[in-house]
């Protein structure tokens, strides 16, 4: 049985995630932080870890793109997950009662609307949206409500008082599923997510784009961030999605020469229908 590290909780989002990315059994290792998921892979705690990388409101997770740099991890796929967000209590709470609620705060920048139309609720940072509904229910937590899935306010048997409270009903998350370092090289995949470095000097980002655009490769996602170290300095994050694998393969072999350093974590198929799921072709 394949353990399988989440940040969070049973019933979280990151759960739903696991239960698309594996079919065969898995053991989940609930962790506090997402550093913590990444060294329990390193550490063999478990064998893989999945964790968000993307909201489609929130925006990139920053912290996992660099986590991802900083341990070597390397994507074995990629799933997304259909975000409902609801508002429960203990049974007996009405909803006029509430005046403070807990959530991850990537949860709660998805329900800004709830928040605006009602001054008089109080945000709550928790450490993850299902561990939020846990610990209101165990008696544990000071809050009077949690945001956070239907699958987790039914498995810690909370009442729901509003269902469908993000504030755009096409919200997804965008998980990866992640395996220890490994040395392999690129062989096989369409899409594949790497991170660049390039020179501070004028054109050097046009130069990366011109090569990766005279493959034909698309790039779906591009996120800099900043060095620790080397102030104005940049790492580029980028998804690229290439026609076939040979233009990827070329596409990464000459971007190794324009920049001053890339890091390839992993390389993978394109979607799978209504799955949105991809498995690396290297395992």
């Amino acid at each position: 049985m394949t353990r399988v590290a989440i940040q969070g909780e049973a019933g979280s989002f990151s759960h739903a995630a696991v239960e698309k990315l594996l079919s065969r059994e898995f053991d989940l290792v609930p962790c506090q932080t997402f550093t913590q998921t990444f060294e329990a892979v390193l550490s063999g705690a478990a064998e893989r870890a999945v964790l968000p990388v993307e909201n489609a409101l929130a925006g990139p997770v920053v912290e996992n793109l660099d986590l991802l740099w900083s341990t070597g991890l390397r994507i074995m796929g990629e799933t997304q997950v259909r975000v409902h967000l609801c508002l429960s209590a203990r049974p007996g709470v009405a909803f006029e009662e509430v005046r403070s609620v807990a959530s991850h705060p990537v949860a709660l920048k998805q329900c800004n609307s709830l928040f605006e139309e009602n001054p008089s609720l109080e945000s709550i940072v928790a450490y993850d949206t299902a561990g939020g509904v846990k610990d209101m229910m165990l008696g544990t937590a000071t809050y009077d409500a949690a945001i956070a899935s239907p699958l987790a306010t039914q498995m810690y048997g909370a009442k729901v008082l509003l269902t469908d409270v993000e504030d755009d009903h096409q919200n997804y998350t965008r998980f990866f599923e992640l395996g220890a370092p490994d040395t392999t090289n690129v062989t096989g995949g369409v899409r594949a997510a790497a991170a660049v470095v390039i020179q501070n000097k004028p054109n050097s980002l046009h130069g990366v784009l011109r090569v990766i655009g005279n493959h034909g490769v698309d790039i779906t996602q591009i996120v800099a961030r900043p060095i620790k170290g080397a102030p104005w300095q940049y790492r580029f994050y980028m998804e690229l999605k290439a026609p076939d694998v040979y233009a990827l393969r070329d596409c990464l072999a000459e971007l190794e020469k324009v920049t001053g350093e890339i890091r390839i974590f992993g390389t993978y198929s394109d979607y799978d229908g209504d799955a949105f799921i991809t498995k690396d072709l290297l395992s």
